[in-house]
Parts: structure tokens; sequence; C-alpha cells
């Protein structure tokens, strides 16, 4: 394989650039940034160890939606398309979290195009991905950053998951693929998509999951969405801090997970950390 060294402040690719390789960080941080309205705004960041381009990659995307900046110094593994591809049929485990992020991403679409096909009706309530609602307790929602708190200025009690956060539609638009429970006004330039993030439970686990928002969303500094190689990122016992429309976005979050009664057990803050 071939490695390249990038100087802080480097560009490893920009937005448009065909996509012909797989990058393994092997060294330094990344970030991810999408160009909104002449604005450059940071998604998430990237560290040793991680992929970038991967769904890309997966999907035989022709271009980056996105562009990637080195933070630091960076060392990175090029790994070309056809090798990443030949690697991931040889580690099940990484072919089997691919599948089934390409089969959520399935049934996003079918639920896109069930909704434009119905201009004007409700949203379509999806089960299939999404999974049935369960009964939960001990689940807060609060504002956490003062922009937010002018729309969101009371606690929200979460009874049911999955419990999904989103954006009213605009004028010109049509109403999101999904129902959501919690709906927020954005404007341009957005950084809330219709359908943005849901609070789920899995196996007595909580988690966020992001709902393939334009701008992904960041679960206690880690981001996930379309671009970081996940689209899931667990909740622990406290408070959790999510972020929707990337790092410097004004839709900041708490979700506090009480301990107790019949909460679906959360990760425990050592098992995030690993």
């Amino acid at each position: 394989m071939t490695r390249k060294s990038f100087h802080q402040g480097d560009l490893l690719f920009r937005e448009g650039d065909p996509i012909d390789c797989v990058l393994k960080i092997l060294k330094g941080r990344i970030e991810i940034i999408r160009e909104r309205h002449a604005a450059a705004i940071v998604l998430g960041v990237v560290d040793a160890g991680q992929f970038i381009g991967e769904m890309g990659a997966i999907e035989h995307r022709s271009a980056h939606s996105v562009a990637a900046r080195a933070v630091t110094d960076v060392e990175a593994e090029i790994i070309p398309v056809a090798v990443f591809l030949e690697e991931v049929v040889r580690a099940p485990e990484a072919a089997r979290d691919l599948i089934v992020r390409l089969s959520q991403r399935l049934h996003d679409a079918e639920d896109r195009i069930v909704s434009d096909e119905q201009p004007g009706g409700p949203p379509v309530p999806r089960d299939s991905g999404l999974g049935a609602h369960q009964p939960a307790s001990g689940i807060t929602l609060t504002a956490a950053s003062p922009e937010l708190r002018h729309q969101l200025a009371e606690v929200v009690e979460i009874e049911r998951t999955p419990y999904l956060v989103g954006r009213a539609s605009l004028p010109h638009e049509p109403s999101g693929a999904l129902k959501v429970d919690l709906q927020l006004l954005d404007r341009e330039p957005l950084r809330l998509s219709r359908d943005h993030f849901a609070i789920m439970q899995r196996q007595g686990c909580l988690f966020i999951r992001d709902l393939h928002s334009h701008l992904g969303t960041t679960v206690n500094g880690r981001p996930i969405g379309d671009h970081f190689g996940t689209d899931e990122a667990p909740l622990r016992l406290g408070d959790n801090e999510i972020i929707a429309g990337g790092v410097d976005s004004p839709f900041v979050f708490t979700v506090r997970v009480a301990a107790g009664g019949d909460l679906p057990k959360a990760v425990s803050t050592a098992e995030t950390a690993t």
C-alpha cells in the first residue's frame, strides 16, 4: 500500500474530486468539511485508525460530496477501491456492518420515494428500519445552546422510542419521509435535516442514529452519519451532548439518561471511552 503525508491545513481531497481510493488515517486528525452558501461547515473529525471514503467506494459513487482537511500533520494509507473491496470480502464483520448500513439507506430511500409520490400528504412512518415503538422512561431531552432554547424551552420527557428529531419543511419543500416527534424551525443556510436523528433502543441499550442527514450528528464528541463510517453511537448514563448539523451548529441538545427503573440499559462511561 502507498503511504502519503499531509501537513496541517492540507486538503486530502475536495468536494467533487473523484473517488478512486479509500484513506486509512495512520497518524493525526482530519476534519470533514462541506461547503454551504460559500461557508465551510465542519461536520466532524476523523482520528487515527479510521477510514475516509469507504462508503463512497462501496456505493460506487463517482465523486466526494465533502472535503477532508488535515487538522494536524497526518499520515494516511492510500488503498485503491478494488483492493479495499477485496479486504471487505475477507473480513466478514466489516462486510456485515457495511451491509446493515446500506440496508438502512435502502429503507430510507424507499420511504422518501413513497413520500414524494404523495405530495401534501402526511409523513410516512417507518417500522422496517427503525423498529416498532417501545416504552421508555428516565430519558429527557433539553436544549443545550442559547439559540435552541428559544424554541425548546421545556424539558421533554421521552416515553417511547424511537424518538425522532427533525426540521419543519420550508414552503417550497415536501414533508420529510418520516414522522418526527420533535419538529424544529431552521433558516438558510440550513443545519437541521427534516429527518435528522433518532433516539433508539435495541437489546436493552440506548443509542443515537443519524437518519442520513445532510450534515451529520455528533454524539459526545463522536461524529456519525454518511461520512463517518457509522450511523450510530451509544448513549451513556447521565448527560449526553448531541449536536445536529456540524460541530458549530446551534442545534445542541442534552439527552439525560437516568439509572434505575424500567429504563433500558445505557452504555457506561467506561465502555464509551474504549
